[in-house]
């Protein structure tokens, strides 16, 4: 998930961390992507926002959510927000902040009404796809490769999901 939010690039075509990836339409959502990664994870694109990103074991490592991102670790939602380390004396770092080799800084907050509204908000999303695919109501606009056939493998993720959004203990893949 990119530190500078940009609009979106052509996620079928850009996309070569997501050797799989599909693109479903939805006349709710009209475009919904989702992306598999060859270490096991997978993403899923609202449009340009939500977007939800899952390590192999099924748990939530990355949200960009409402214009925010966020990162998980040690099973908490922090929200990620950017600080110019110009505009800080880097003595004065506070101790929440990670420092990504002196460019940005990171201040990592968790608000617990904040992770609740966030992973409500996937847990309805991702059965609504899920109900969605089970009834037929999505198209598969595109796929990459052309030959995949890649929605009972959706099926199969969302419905592992269908009980509960669990975090992952790292935000990496």
């Amino acid at each position: 998930m990119a530190i500078n939010r940009q609009p979106r690039e052509d996620l079928m075509r850009d996309a070569t961390a997501y050797p799989r990836r599909l693109l479903l339409h939805h006349p709710s959502c009209n475009a919904i992507f989702i992306g598999f990664r060859n270490q096991g994870g997978w993403s899923v694109y609202f449009g340009e926002d939500p977007v939800y990103q899952f390590n192999a074991q099924q748990k939530l490592r990355r949200v960009h959510f409402a214009e925010q991102n966020y990162a998980a670790e040690q099973g908490k939602l922090l929200r990620l927000n950017r600080q110019h380390p110009q505009n800080q004396n880097l003595n004065q770092q506070k101790p929440n902040q990670q420092n990504s080799g002196g460019r940005i800084e990171l201040d990592r907050i968790h608000d617990e009404l904040d992770e609740q509204r966030v992973l409500q908000d996937c847990h309805t999303r991702i059965n609504a796809l899920m109900e969605w695919i089970e009834q037929g109501a999505v198209t598969v606009a595109d796929r990459f490769p052309e030959d995949c056939e890649l929605m009972a493998e959706v099926a199969k993720l969302l419905k592992a999901l269908a009980s509960g959004i669990v975090l992952a203990d790292s935000s990496a893949v």
